[in-house]
C-alpha cells in the first residue's frame, strides 16, 4: 500500500499535463487550426522536440497561438523536472518487487488514460466541455472575417444582385468574366434555392444574388 501511495503524485502529474496539452489543442483549434495539426503542435511544443513543419510557421502569425505554445514549452520543461523528481522519490528506495509494482501501476494508468482518449465518445465529450470553458472564460477572442481568412488589402466578400438592367443576366459565369476580374462566385441565391459552388457553365438569372469573393472595387463595378 505504501508503494502505491508513492506513485499517486506521479500519476496526478501525468494527468494534469495531459489536460494541459488537451486544453492547448482546443485553444489552437479555436484560432483556426485543424484539430490534428493543433494536437501535433501542442505535443511538439510540450515535449520540446522542436519538430519543424510548415504549420509551425503559422503560429508566429497569431498572438494567441504564440502565447499558447510558449506556455506549453515552459510547462513542458517543468513537467520533465517533475517526472524525474517523482521517479527518484518513488523508485530505488525499497525492494525490487515494490519497484515492479509501482512500474506496473504507472503503466496501467497510462494505458487506461490512452484508452479513454482513444474512445471517441469520451474524447468528443471532453473536447466539448473544454471548448465551452475556453469560450466562456474568453481565453480566445472572436476573430474578424479578415483575420479568419487572412484577406489581403482590397479583397473581401460582397453580394451582387442581378437586376433587369444587369448585362450579366442570361450569361454563364464564365461569359460574365468574373475570373478575369479576380472575382470568385461562392454561391448563387435564386428565390428559395441556394446553389453552392456554382460551375462556370451555370447561367445567371435576373434576381440572382451572387456571393462573391475578390477585389471589392471590381465587384462594385458590376453593380
Amino acid at each position: 500500500m505504501e508503494g502505491i501511495s508513492t506513485v499517486i503524485p506521479m500519476t496526478i502529474i501525468v494527468l494534469i499535463f495531459f489536460f494541459v496539452v488537451r486544453v492547448a489543442t482546443i485553444v489552437l483549434k479555436l484560432t483556426g487550426m485543424d484539430e490534428r495539426t493543433a494536437w501535433f503542435q501542442s505535443i511538439s511544443a510540450f515535449t520540446g522536440t522542436g519538430f519543424t513543419t510548415k504549420e509551425a510557421e503559422t503560429i508566429l502569425e497569431d498572438r494567441i497561438r504564440r502565447k499558447t505554445i510558449v506556455i506549453l514549452m515552459v510547462l513542458g520543461k517543468v513537467g520533465v523536472v517533475s517526472v524525474i523528481g517523482g521517479l527518484f522519490v518513488s523508485f530505488g528506495k525499497g525492494h525490487v518487487y515494490n519497484d515492479l509494482v509501482k512500474t506496473a501501476v504507472i503503466l496501467i494508468f497510462i494505458f487506461i488514460l490512452y484508452r479513454a482518449v482513444a474512445f471517441r465518445k469520451f474524447s468528443r465529450a471532453l473536447n466539448r466541455f473544454i471548448e465551452k470553458k475556453v469560450v466562456s472564460e474568453r481565453l480566445v477572442g472572436q476573430k474578424t472575417l479578415e483575420e479568419l481568412f487572412h484577406l489581403p488589402k482590397g479583397y473581401g466578400l460582397a453580394q451582387l444582385t442581378i437586376t433587369a438592367e444587369s448585362k450579366e443576366q442570361e450569361l454563364t459565369l464564365a461569359q460574365a468574366g468574373f475570373i478575369q476580374k479576380d472575382i470568385l462566385v461562392l454561391s448563387v441565391e435564386r428565390k428559395h434555392k441556394l446553389i453552392s459552388f456554382p460551375h462556370a457553365s451555370d447561367v445567371i438569372k435576373q434576381g440572382d444574388k451572387l456571393l462573391c469573393y475578390g477585389l471589392i472595387k471590381n465587384i462594385r463595378s458590376y453593380a
